[in-house]
């Protein structure tokens, strides 16, 4: 905004003339501004709205459509404390018969309290970071190889003395077990992920040595809680039992999975020759670099100049020997090399010298494996290395490899079955000598639910079971006892469904009344900014208010929508050739001079003991529902599609409404930016009369000055 300075030589008050003469336009721009604002609150009135209708439209109204949502069930257990029972809609009416023989169990391992010592012998309590070589009772241990069998996976893991407590839980705990040593009661706690006998777990050893780790961690046991052999001891006598020809399809499956394939052993020379000779042509392409020999030259002649520059820097012991590092490094005196200013210049020259040293050594390096792999694969043109293969011309390299692996894999083979020769030795070994030295373990087995339904039997690993429409949670076993379990419809439910989706109507009908029949805020209008300073924050606010509460009185939409949607709630529906409506139900109005303010619209259900108007009256609803459903639900399901429908139309898009908009937002919106536009347009046309009317007063006050000056020179002369 410029800076005018005005009315010297005249006196007058020139920019309140001005405003005064462009006043008539200021005004058409502050009712058009006024008028924008109305619109922008209305359009928020109308989102609010909008969104109370949409909601209903998507929640209670869509779902009461459809009969299936009113196929609600309810099951009852004679008695509770065996069983939990949930029906679906698609569960049988009836009643029928329920046994609990057995349920699921987790697979759970507690160990005995062990004790251990500390490195020096003395007893000690352990903890995660203790080694079991500090366990008592463990001894000696090496070599030690205990095997896990969990889901019908197994993990090998080998114990030795080193191992700690914490990395033998970790082992457990990767082969699928939840596992956790308790350094308070010092026992181990292992269980099984999941409950059922097809997840229980087992914890064998395959050697002596695994053996003393497994009792000295007190994890050992070979019978469970009940006195039955253990998991583990069921894992010994099946490998124990198994057949030659069985071992040896073990063994070959062993072998399968470890072997090493002709194809990866050659593409892994080629992988290895090929990264090498990347990083020496890297290496070769460094201008500074100028071949190995140059390098190791230079490098030489660094050495030999930095170690006759700082010879005078060299730290000596009392004998006057040079200090040396452990690597046999002369070591420098950085101190004195800072005192005497020369440290930074050490440095540099010392990381230059590190650095190439470096590269001589990663070049050296490669260079040896590229030589070393060379025989094992094939060069192309382009010097990079290919993978040997059979019908490779020169078939030196293939069979080179051929022969290598071919040893590897015998190795690997000879290895593997003697480990599973031994682990079944063992297994017979342990079960010929077994006894109860489980060393204080507790093993619960893992185990499967049963219940007998209707006479059928089924199990399950957990004590969940989902049969034609019920869930039912087994929680005790029922013995001698049968338990009926009734399924019937959920009249309450049903009922609890239908007055929900009156209650949504009633708030939304009655926000609407509300809406429509608003006081009138006539002589109301949006505030200029000069107005509201003329007034009380609170002023403000009650202004407004009374503005944004009149916004859709009498909106022709609105009542057109409230109207319709009366209409269709208070009309008949035809079932089986009978008219039916709400009032059959027990459901109405409570009648136009009864009626609260804006609540003739709003429905009643007798017998509700929610509502104080009709909780007196005989509940319709409920006896309509007990004695002949199908029709009530057919009724209820006709009429939210009634409704609906209505709905949907007056939601559809069209050039002035948005898709799920009841109002014209797309109008709104285009009457919102045409005031915008009116609004840029008049404060340029008052901008252009304010400068129309200051460049008139600037050259009246021009005139004025040169009036003033002549009449100054005039009385000069007669002074």
């Amino acid at each position: 905004m410029p800076i005018r300075l005005s009315g010297l030589s005249s006196g007058l008050d020139t920019e309140s003339l001005v405003s005064a003469l462009v006043s008539s336009y200021t005004l058409q721009k502050d009712n058009l501004v006024k008028a924008q604002t109305k619109l922008s609150w209305k359009q928020e009135s109308w989102k609010t709205m909008n969104k109370s209708i949409y909601s209903f439209y998507t929640g209670k109204l869509s779902s009461m459509r459809f009969s299936k949502n009113y196929n609600l069930k309810t099951a009852t257990v004679s008695n509770s404390s065996y069983a939990k029972v949930t029906a679906s809609s698609s569960a049988v009416n009836g009643t029928q018969t329920l046994k609990v023989n057995k349920l699921a169990a987790t697979g759970y391992l507690t160990g005995g309290e062990i004790s251990g010592t500390d490195d020096n012998g003395k007893d000690a309590k352990l903890s995660g970071s203790s080694k079991l070589s500090n366990v008592k009772g463990i001894g000696d241990l090496s070599d030690g190889k205990v095997t896990v069998t969990v889901d019908g996976k197994t993990r090998d893991i080998a114990v030795s003395g080193d191992m700690t407590i914490n990395k033998f839980v970790t082992e457990l705990k990767e082969a699928g077990l939840n596992a956790n040593f308790d350094s308070e009661n010092q026992r181990f706690f292992i269980s099984a992920a999941k409950s059922g006998e097809s997840h229980d777990f087992s914890i064998v050893s395959n050697n002596q040595n695994g053996l003393n780790a497994l009792k000295g961690l007190g994890i050992y046991t070979t019978k469970d809680s009940k006195g039955n052999a253990s998991a583990d001891m069921a894992e010994y006598t099946k490998w124990a039992n198994y057949s030659t020809a069985k071992l040896d399809a073990i063994k070959q499956s062993a072998y399968e999975s470890k072997k090493i394939n002709y194809a990866d052993r050659a593409k892994s020379y080629a992988d290895k020759y090929n990264a090498a000779k990347k990083v020496v042509d890297t290496i070769d392409a460094d201008d500074t670099w100028a071949g190995i020999d140059n390098a190791k030259a230079k490098l030489s002649k660094k050495q030999t100049d930095f170690t006759d520059k700082y010879k005078d820097y060299v730290k000596k012991d009392d004998d006057g020997n040079d200090v040396k590092d452990s690597s046999g490094n002369i070591v420098y005196d950085t101190d004195k090399l800072e005192k005497d200013g020369k440290l930074t210049e050490y440095n540099a020259e010392k990381k230059s010298i590190d650095a190439l040293n470096n590269n001589i050594t990663t070049y050296e390096t490669n260079k040896k494996t590229m030589e070393d792999t060379a025989s094992y694969v094939t060069i192309k043109d382009d010097g990079s290395a290919a993978a040997a293969t059979a019908d490779d011309a020169d078939k030196s390299a293939y069979d080179k490899i051929v022969a290598e692996v071919d040893t590897d894999n015998a190795k690997i083979k000879s290895d593997s079955d003697a480990a599973i020769d031994a682990k079944a030795a063992f297994a017979k070994q342990m079960v010929s000598s077994s006894g109860d030295d489980s060393t204080g373990a507790v093993r619960i087995t893992g185990s499967d639910s049963e219940i007998v339904l209707n006479g059928a039997t089924f199990k399950n690993n957990t004590n969940n079971f989902s049969i034609n429409g019920l869930t039912i949670q087994a929680t005790a076993l029922t013995g001698n006892e049968t338990v009926s379990i009734t399924t019937d419809t959920d009249i309450d439910g049903i009922y609890k469904q239908i007055k929900d989706f009156f209650k949504d109507y009633n708030e939304l009908i009655k926000a609407m009344d509300t809406a429509y029949n608003a006081d009138s805020s006539k002589g109301y209008e949006p505030l200029t900014s000069d107005e509201k300073e003329a007034m009380t924050d609170d002023e403000v606010k009650e202004w407004e208010k009374k503005i944004k509460d009149s916004l859709l009185r009498k909106d022709s939409t609105l009542g057109n929508a409230s109207t319709a949607m009366k209409t269709i709630m208070s009309s008949s529906i035809s079932i089986n050739g009978k008219s039916y409506s709400l009032a059959n139900f027990g459901i109405k109005t409570q009648g136009y001079f009864s009626s609260g303010t804006n609540e003739k619209g709003v429905f009643h259900i007798d017998g509700d003991s929610d509502d104080s108007v009709s909780s007196a009256n005989e509940d319709k609803l409920k006896a309509a529902l007990a004695s002949d459903p199908d029709t009530t639900i057919s009724f209820f399901s006709q009429l939210a599609s009634n409704l609906y429908s209505d709905l949907t139309k007056r939601m559809s898009s069209t050039s002035m409404r948005s898709i799920y908009t009841i109002y014209n937002d797309k109008q709104m919106a285009t009457e919102y930016s045409t005031y915008t536009t009116k609004i840029s347009d008049k404060e340029t046309e008052i901008s252009t009369w304010e400068d129309y009317y200051y460049n008139k007063f600037s050259k009246m006050e021009s005139a004025l000055a040169k009036l003033n000056q002549t009449q100054s020179s005039l009385s000069g002369y007669f002074s």
